[in-house]
């Protein structure tokens, strides 16, 4: 939690990195430190940003979802396709956790496939598509 507020990059990217994989299968382990993973989201660094709104994703709550969709909205096309990526596995996960929030989800999809992007990022946002069908 030391390292989120850290002025070193790396040291802000480790930490975001590491607990984004531990939300994944812990996320009730990781809510302590959601504020500070807060004041992440607006960090220069698009990697660390990208990384506090989908570990924020995993962790947080149904009201936070919108707010985070569109945070996310206005830098996808900022970031790698790695990056990409790692956002629309969260989705799948939300669309899991939250299947009333179908219709968000499903937006945003629905845009960020328009956008330009790999094979990979098309295929994991058909991916998530397909199981939010499958949920609802």
């Amino acid at each position: 939690q030391l390292y989120l507020t850290s002025h070193k990059p790396v040291l802000r990217f480790a930490a975001i990195r590491l607990l984004n994989k531990v939300a994944t299968t812990q996320p009730l382990a990781v809510t302590t430190c959601n504020v500070d993973m807060e004041s992440l989201v607006s960090d220069p660094n698009r990697n660390i940003a990208t990384l506090a709104i989908t570990t924020l994703l995993k962790t947080g709550s149904e009201f936070s979802i919108d707010r985070l969709m569109k945070q996310i909205g206005t830098f996808m096309t900022d970031i790698a396709d790695e990056f990409k990526i790692v956002v629309i596995d969260a989705m799948k996960l939300l669309c899991v956790k939250f299947p009333q929030k179908y219709s968000v989800l499903l937006s945003f999809l629905s845009e960020a496939l328009r956008d330009e992007g790999g094979y990979d990022f098309k295929k994991s946002i058909v991916d998530a598509i397909i199981k939010i069908i499958d949920t609802n």
